[in-house]
């Protein structure tokens, strides 16, 4: 990396800079890449000159050519031992405040923070202290969660989960729907008689949503252990959950090809008028040109490390014996290989082994 001033820098190879996060979030412009600037000529300099007209030609097709050079570029970063020791110390801090560790490999492209502001049109998590990929902790959270009521209400096919009591909806056929008004109600209710008995929708009651016959015992087991775990706006679960840090990761470019994004981005009105849409403008129709989005992603065989504590881990429940902590880490594994997390699971991506 040359170093003059801060109108000078210039960053030849992305492995000079010591934290990602720096480089994807903060010193991206710096980046020399090669760009054809027309059929005849190539241009090699920092990326900000190419949006400021510097070569006469500051087009789309350009800058889509900047975007994807930089990608490639981006892709080769290799994390450094320092970065991998600093990770390695502070997981270790954890574990030394009684926080338990599950390693597990991403078992494909995983894709988490893709909203967030980026100079490419999607974003990625990193730490913005130590540059690595992480999930946060509340994903985690969330994660288990769902894996929990999913699991209670029989939606997905889990293995294990024994201490999860088993509970059927009457309405299998959107069961979501019913799940997030028993969740809304779990987290406003105060104790089991008015979770029990609490108004959800329609002037159903939460009993109502179930099979007819279900074990009350059943539903309290249900809530209590799901109250001890999670906590609901009125008590404090038992279970704190930190961010999930990559320990040994790659980087991956990945695209996704939206065909039809005229139709995409208009409205009632443009598809209804004959004289905006002349030639099908705003139709789905293979007469469409697609527009390729590059984006970056963590790539598969990366090493997480998911880190949580159980405060009071042993839970007694109708003279039932619980352990908390081995509930959680199976919560964590069921969910993260059957459910997968952050963007674009349906796809794919997100799920550990």
């Amino acid at each position: 990396m040359q170093k003059t001033n801060k109108s000078t820098l210039r960053i030849w190879n992305t492995n000079q800079v010591e934290n990602f996060s720096l480089l994807f979030n903060k010193l991206i412009s710096k980046i020399i890449v090669e760009v054809n600037i027309d059929k005849n000529r190539k241009e090699k300099a920092p990326v900000w000159q190419f949006y400021t007209n510097n070569f006469g030609k500051n087009t789309d097709k350009v800058k889509n050519q900047v975007k994807s050079a930089l990608l490639k570029k981006i892709q080769s970063y290799s994390p450094k031992e320092k970065e991998k020791q600093l990770i390695k110390q502070l997981i270790e801090t954890y574990k030394e405040n009684q926080f338990e560790e599950l390693k597990l490999k991403t078992g494909y492209h995983l894709a988490v923070g893709l909203g967030l502001p980026s100079f490419f049109e999607n974003g990625l998590t990193l730490h913005h202290i130590y540059g690595t990929p992480y999930i946060p902790g509340s994903s985690v959270k969330g994660l288990a969660r769902f894996t929990f009521l999913t699991k209670a209400f029989n939606i997905f096919p889990f293995d294990g989960l024994s201490e999860v009591p088993s509970l059927r909806l009457k309405n299998e056929d959107e069961p979501f729907k019913e799940l997030v008004e028993i969740d809304k109600a779990f987290v406003e209710s105060k104790d089991f008689e008015e979770f029990y008995e609490k108004e959800v929708k329609d002037l159903l009651k939460v009993k109502d949503l179930l099979v007819e016959n279900t074990p009350t015992e059943e539903l309290e087991k249900f809530y209590y252990l799901f109250k001890e775990l999670f906590g609901t706006q009125h008590y404090r679960g038992r279970v704190i959950f930190a961010d999930a840090f990559a320990t040994e990761w790659k980087f991956k470019v990945d695209i996704m090809n939206p065909h039809y994004q005229k139709c995409y981005q208009s409205t009632p009105k443009d598809r209804g008028d004959s004289e905006n849409n002349e030639g099908g403008l705003y139709l789905i129709g293979d007469w469409h040109n697609p527009t390729p989005i590059f984006f970056l992603t963590v790539d598969k065989g990366a090493s997480f490390s998911f880190l949580y504590k159980v405060e009071k881990p042993k839970l007694t429940l109708k003279g039932e014996e619980i352990d908390l902590k081995e509930l959680v880490g199976e919560l964590l594994k069921e969910g993260l290989s059957l459910l997968g997390i952050g963007g674009k699971r349906g796809k794919g991506y997100g799920w550990f082994e």
